[in-house]
């Protein structure tokens, strides 16, 4: 008897949720958005490394104003928006400063002269894909 008591104890007070149709559509549609929501992150974060790493030695005024800002990005531990740096790494479940600190070991490391092994090489400075032009 005893257990039976504690379990009434244990469910006092407790409300099951309901939960009508509409809220569940609503969830389910929800659902989709958060994973296009989090491709959006992940693009954003992916195309801050690319900026870096393809202009972290660059010659041009330019390109170096874009890896400055993309480090200054990276490096700033004030932002708190949606787009922040943290805040992406956060929800893409990403060691921020892990990161950071391999794509500063890495600019490092080709700053100081040394070769990039050929596969890590291809994967580092990888082109983005580019449109083909339509010629009649």
């Amino acid at each position: 008897m005893e257990l039976v008591e504690r379990i009434e104890e244990l469910i006092e007070g407790y409300e099951p949720d309901i939960l009508l149709p509409e809220q569940y559509n609503e969830l389910r549609r929800r659902r989709h958005e958060l994973q296009g929501e989090l491709k959006l992150m992940f693009a954003v974060l992916e195309d801050a490394i690319h900026c870096y790493l393809h202009h972290m030695n660059a010659k041009s005024r330019q390109r170096r104003i874009l890896f400055y800002e993309v480090r200054d990005w990276m490096n700033s531990t004030r932002s708190k928006g949606l787009f922040a740096y943290e805040t992406l790494c956060d929800a893409l479940g990403i060691d921020a400063g892990r990161l950071r600190k391999t794509l500063e070991a890495h600019r490092r490391q080709i700053q100081g002269g040394a070769s990039v092994p050929s596969r890590q090489r291809y994967w580092l400075t990888r082109s983005r894909p580019r449109l083909r032009s339509l010629s009649v």
